[in-house]
């Protein structure tokens, strides 16, 4: 049996100097991940510090295993009573559901129970039996999350629901860093949330940044292409990221929410370009859970920019 944890890493290339000072970047371990923020001029270094304090207190509301946050609290009353919450973590609630429904719920931020099932973080995993994996996935419906715009309240429908905003809380907060460090005259900037990159502005010389996604073979540290990227987020899901494999068949942690397994769409690696962190998150997968042809036509049908590589290597662009 062999278990690999491998964190998803994009990686930025070709990061110059500026005339006003070397690239100042700092690091902090948060939502379960590695997590930095470069900046590029010498008067820009007082900002980092309380934008990651709003960074902490942002994913401190919306981590479901901290006892006492708000997303704690709406699990803990699931088929019970409706919970309020606060105005970011509402309306990122609100956010998911209106994305999963845009997707036709392949991405959906009720699947915690069953990820927990599957314990992709276990030293000895195993695999779910189809019982409980069917009595997980029954009452997995977006409809069952009920949302009050005026009370701030929201309502899981079911007792056997759990809330997970792990497919789209990097996302967010990458967007919230970017808007916080605007608010405090950064002009340029990198926020680099354990692969979720959000690219504020442009390199010093006035041309995009340059995002490089990795090949997702298993132990690569290459790159299979780049993206241009200006005031926007790269997203990318793949299989490659954590797994187990018992008995020679990999399962990986992108679970399919119409059957609660691990998805097969023949896709190992789905990145989303998008000035809208959150969408880019929860899009890249859903992308990963309906296949290529699927996804092109929501690229086509939104505007969006995707870059697919399938399992036969063949790596296709929607723009």
């Amino acid at each position: 049996m062999l278990r690999a944890c491998i964190l998803m890493f994009i990686c930025l290339l070709f990061l110059p100097s500026c005339h006003e000072g070397e690239p100042y970047t700092v690091y902090e371990f948060m939502m379960d991940t590695q997590c930095s923020i470069t900046v590029y001029s010498r008067a820009d270094r007082e900002a980092v510090a309380p934008v990651f304090s709003t960074l902490r207190s942002f994913a401190s509301s919306i981590d479901r295993h901290e006892e006492g946050s708000d997303v704690w609290r709406i699990n803990e009353n699931a088929g019970i009573r409706p919970v309020e919450v606060s105005e970011p973590v509402f309306d990122l609630i609100a956010r998911a559901k209106e994305l999963s429904l845009s997707v036709g719920g392949a991405f959906n931020p009720l699947m915690g129970a069953l990820s927990d099932l599957w314990d992709f973080q276990s030293p000895d995993p195993r695999i779910p039996t189809e019982e409980e994996v069917s009595d997980l996935l029954e009452p997995v419906d977006i409809n069952a999350l009920v949302l009050d715009e005026d009370a701030h309240t929201v309502y899981l429908a079911d007792s056997r629901l759990v809330l997970d905003l792990g497919g789209i809380g990097k996302g967010a907060a990458g967007m919230l860093a970017s808007q916080e460090l605007s608010k405090l005259g950064v002009e340029r900037a990198i926020i680099n949330l354990g692969g979720n990159v959000c690219c504020l502005g442009s390199r010093p010389d006035g041309s995009p940044w340059r995002v490089g996604l990795q090949t997702p073979q298993t132990g690569s540290s290459g790159y299979f292409t780049t993206v241009s990227c200006q005031d926007a987020s790269v997203v990318t899901s793949g299989s490659y990221q954590r797994y187990f494999e018992i008995d020679g068949v990999r399962y990986h942690h992108i679970l399919d929410p119409s059957t609660g397994w691990p998805a097969r769409s023949g896709l190992v690696s789905v990145s989303v370009i998008s000035p809208d962190g959150a969408l880019a998150d929860a899009y890249a997968t859903a992308f990963f859970v309906l296949g290529l042809d699927a996804s092109m036509e929501i690229c086509r049908r939104d505007g969006l920019q995707a870059i697919f590589m399938t399992g036969e290597g063949e790596v296709v662009s929607s723009y």
